[in-house]
């Protein structure tokens, strides 16, 4: 095995003190946290070190050059093909230095390893000539470091002592050949399979094969300090490479894909993925230590899997601090690995936004190591066309990422360029960037012909020895490989397990089980919709217990005037009645109700402590000190936690975050609220290709709910809607709506019209046996409307959400001539109109409040009631084209009597969502109304 030299190679600073650590701190909203470490105190100067400093300052001044250009100087391309100016800020000359004879006291200017030292006499002090050698080694050789942007002073030291005092060490025997064999199989297995698939799109790792390098040393010094699990996000280019030759993929299941059948277990009622988004999830053993690897699904979005994988390790952090002794920080434990290609890394916004939430209190992960397989070329597009940057990480640097640049076609460098990412992971906690400088030597995929656009580049590649031969030749050389009777006998070994593999491929049998381990034993696997009857009510004394804890403040909180009067006694006053509970109570209600029954809650999205509307109010800030608080987690004999999680202004980065919590656990209630409806779109990504498909894709349930808040309220044309129709097209439901037995939805869509609704829904949502995304069209101008209320009653025991709420206003229904179906709050506007026209007796009002899945038996019994109808009709707030008018009405249309058809009473199709101009939409609205009350 490839044995770590030295599990924590950067020494202690000359003082002795040990660097601090982030260290975890518990918010008042009860989850753990990050929190900026304070800065790292190094020993000041001595007076000597002082005045070397100011003598030597024309050398000091050429030792800040190599730390700040050094990399522009430095040995990094493989193919020789970027384009280098001199680097002048290099030269001794600039500094008037030059002679090699010439002496210097190194102290306060240089860090000294001993190698160094071996040439120096009277302690620190060196000639010139040595001091430029030793700059030259460690800043522009095969590895090369960018730090100078750090602002931190102190960081930046920890830098130079890192680099500059480190002795590279020389590796094993055993190292060595394990970097061979990693190097080979990667080789042998990419050839393998163009030999025997020779037109599948594998996107092979043939170039970039030190990846499988990079990877196993992280793995190994995770292993080694304490690391438990590692969760991966990377895109396709070396993926089957990783699953097979690290993360224990079995070969016989590869083959078994690729030769058309599924992955999954026979009998399941899933649609499967392409090869190149298989994952596996071992325990992988070093040194008699394990690690936990964790590669996540993901789509062919490049860079989507990011924010999803920073969520997962997240979660996971969350959970194992909760249990953890008082030692145990963020990050000990779990560490996230995000793999990128350098045009896509560049190109694509959610790195930004994933970056932007790296630092953030309830969104860090303890630092994500990203790895950069820097292919030179974006499919066809090369560098200079691909970004405005002199490298793709510089994208990092918005956040001050520290860049550890490394040849590829050394791997020796690659692995201990790894020792140095991880150290300084380990110790502060941050982010931090490896970019692996190699190419790729066929095309965008195998079956492409990448001379069209690359002439010369490829031209360079195919006369070019692979990294995996340049290292052999190396072995040879050194003797640490015997002969090329060796070296065959690695390379046989390999093709003899893959020809094994592809023997067995015809009999394999993907696994039954392996998407419901671990925190998800238990959950079921649903084929078929159920007819089902979760109750989800609760004592009504436990319900009154919990909305007083959701607005009394701990001791010390002074909370403002204003929600003192129209927040916390209103809330209190009502509660005590038992009656004109609004939305806000009802979902502090749900989540706290859910909390004592053992099971957290997060929400997350910008501005929900107190609500884009001011309904919610869920975390208090004490006018005094700015102290926030969440009052449901100061609940007596709840170990549950909420966590109230005020967002970046992000879509895309922070839903796929949410999207990776839910995925951790199904005993977490994870939400997102966007701060309108129409926001959501900026997300549209992870909707697409996680939460809509994932199960049916991957086996992977989420619970996540979506908070859309939506409504026609003269908004102009964003802020109306949250283009539920969208939601409702990639929504599984058949259009037979008359089939016995229909496939289970894929993700369930509500709109409610009462508090009590919500209530059941977001209980129902952890209360089943399974875990389905919720989309919720939620309310704005009902969120404080007097007449969308509810009682406590209707929360107690026994109650439950209502697909489909009746007219039950209606005292004779042989007397309705109109049947209207509704969805959501423009319910109240029709009843209102109704009651001003006296038509009480003769239209009923039929809200359908779950849209999706389609709730066929709830609508087929109250249409039964209405056998003397004339007419049914679809009546919605939306254009024609837009809202649920194109989903409900051909289903609605084989629950009616034959000889009638669904009408639609509606905006006319509007190519916006509304119209922006005030008097328009009166005179739109008006005519609705008047339209539906004919």
């Amino acid at each position: 095995m490839f044995r770590a030299v030295s599990c924590n190679i950067v020494k202690k600073p000359r003082s002795g003190r040990v660097l601090l650590r982030n260290t975890r701190y518990y918010h008042d909203d009860g989850v753990y946290g990050y929190r900026v470490p304070k800065e790292f105190k190094l020993p000041d100067y001595t007076e000597q070190e002082l005045a070397n400093r100011s003598q030597y300052g024309s050398l000091l001044r050429m030792v800040q050059a190599y730390r700040t250009h050094g990399h522009e100087g430095a040995q990094l391309d493989p193919l020789n093909i970027m384009k280098r100016k001199e680097v002048l800020a290099l030269k001794p000359e600039r500094y008037g230095l030059g002679k090699d004879d010439e002496r210097y006291n190194l102290a306060g200017i240089l860090h000294t390893n001993d190698a160094l030292q071996e040439n120096t006499s009277g302690g620190e002090e060196a000639d010139f000539k040595t001091i430029l050698n030793h700059l030259q080694a460690v800043y522009c050789g095969k590895i090369a470091y960018e730090f100078m942007h750090i602002p931190s002073a102190s960081e930046r030291r920890w830098w130079y002592h890192a680099v500059e005092s480190w002795q590279k060490p020389e590796l094993t025997v055993d190292q060595k050949k394990r970097i061979h064999e990693l190097l080979v199989n990667s080789e042998v297995f990419d050839q393998f399979l163009g030999k025997k698939f020779p037109n599948v799109k594998r996107y092979g790792l043939e170039g970039a094969e030190s990846m499988m390098v990079a990877l196993d040393r992280l793995f190994e010094l995770s292993a080694l300090n304490g690391v438990q699990d590692v969760i991966i996000g990377m895109p396709h280019r070396g993926r089957l490479n990783l699953l097979c030759d690290l993360l224990n993929y079995p070969h016989a299941a590869l083959f078994h894909k690729m030769k058309g059948f599924s992955e999954l277990p026979e009998g399941t009622f899933a649609s499967g993925d392409v090869i190149s988004h298989l994952t596996n999830n071992p325990d992988l053993e070093y040194h008699g230590k394990k690690v936990h690897v964790s590669l996540l699904h993901n789509p062919s979005h490049l860079e989507a899997i990011n924010p999803v994988a920073m969520g997962k390790a997240r979660a996971k952090q969350t959970d194992r601090l909760a249990t953890a002794d008082s030692s145990c920080n963020l990050g000990d434990r779990v560490m996230c690995i995000q793999i990128h290609g350098d045009a896509a890394f560049t190109g694509q916004g959610v790195v930004m936004e994933s970056f932007g939430m790296s630092n953030l209190p309830h969104y860090s992960s303890g630092g994500s190591v990203h790895i950069v397989v820097n292919n030179q070329l974006g499919y066809t597009t090369p560098a200079q066309n691909a970004r405005s940057s002199a490298y793709c990480s510089d994208i990092g640097k918005m956040i001050n990422v520290p860049v550890v640049h490394v040849n590829g076609d050394y791997p020796e460098d690659v692995a201990r360029a790894l020792d140095v990412v991880f150290e300084y992971r380990n110790k502060f906690r941050k982010d931090i960037i490896l970019d692996l400088m190699c190419y790729r030597r066929w095309g965008h995929n195998e079956l492409d012909e990448p001379a069209f656009t690359q002439p010369l580049m490829y031209n360079n590649i195919r006369h070019r020895t692979s990294v995996p031969k340049l290292y052999e030749k190396k072995l040879l050389q050194e003797s640490v490989l015997s002969g090329e009777n060796e070296v065959e006998a690695v390379r046989q070994r390999h093709v003899e397990m893959l020809e094994q593999g592809l023997q067995e491929a015809e009999s394999y049998k993907p696994s039954s089980n392996y998407h419901l381990d671990g925190n998800w034993r238990g959950i079921e696997h649903i084929k078929e919709q159920p007819e089902e009857q979760v109750e989800t009510g609760c004592d009504v004394e436990l319900l009154k217990e919990i909305g007083k804890y959701s607005v009394t403040p701990p001791e010390g909180i002074k909370v403002h005037p204003r929600l003192q009067k129209y927040h916390i006694e209103q809330r209190l006053k009502k509660l005590s009645q038992g009656h004109s509970l609004d939305w806000a109570t009802a979902e502090a209600l749900a989540f706290g109700s859910l909390m004592k029954e053992g099971m957290d809650v997060r929400i997350s999205g910008q501005d929900v402590g107190r609500g884009t509307f001011s309904q919610r109010h869920a975390m208090f800030v004490c006018q005094d000190t700015e102290r926030a608080v969440v009052p449901l987690n100061h609940m007596e004999n709840v170990k549950s936690h909420f966590e109230v999680a005020n967002s970046p202004l992000s879509e895309f980065a922070v839903l796929g975050f949410e999207y990776g919590m839910s995925l951790e656990s199904p005993k977490r209630l994870v939400l997102w609220e966007a701060q309108f409806g129409d926001f959501f779109n900026g997300a549209q990504i992870i909707i697409d290709t996680f939460l809509s498909s994932g199960e049916e894709k991957w086996l992977r349930q989420s619970g996540l709910v979506m908070l859309l808040p939506h409504g026609q309220d003269g908004a102009g044309p964003e802020h109306s809607s949250s283009r539920v129709e969208r939601f409702l097209q990639m929504s599984n439901d058949p259009f037979d709506v008359n089939k016995a037995h229909r496939q289970a939805a894929n993700w369930h869509i509500v709109n409610c019209t009462t508090p009590a609704q919500y209530f059941h829904v977001l209980r129902r949502q952890m209360l089943r046996q399974y875990r389905k995304p919720l989309v919720v069209i939620s309310p704005k101008s009902l969120l404080k409307s007097p007449v969308a209320v509810s009682n406590l009653d209707e929360m107690g025991p026994g109650t439950r959400f209502q697909p489909v709420l009746g007219d039950n206003t209606i005292e004779n229904t042989d007397q309705v001539k109109k049947v209207v179906f509704v969805s959501g709050k423009f319910y109240y506007d029709l009843v209102k109109e109704r009651e001003r026209r006296g038509m009480k007796d003769r239209v009923a009002l039929i809200r359908i409040e779950e849209l999706s899945p389609f709730p066929r038996n709830e609508l087929k019994k109250e249409i039964e009631q209405y056998g003397q109808a004339d007419e049914f009709v679809w009546c919605q707030e939306e254009p024609q084209n837009a809202g649920a008018y194109s989903f409900m009405a051909p289903r609605l249309s084989q629950l009616i009597p034959k000889d009638k058809v669904i009408q639609y009473v509606g905006r006319e199709p509007l190519s916006a969502p509304a119209v922006g101009i005030s008097s328009v939409f009166k005179q739109q609205a008006s005519k609705l109304l008047e339209d539906i009350m004919k």
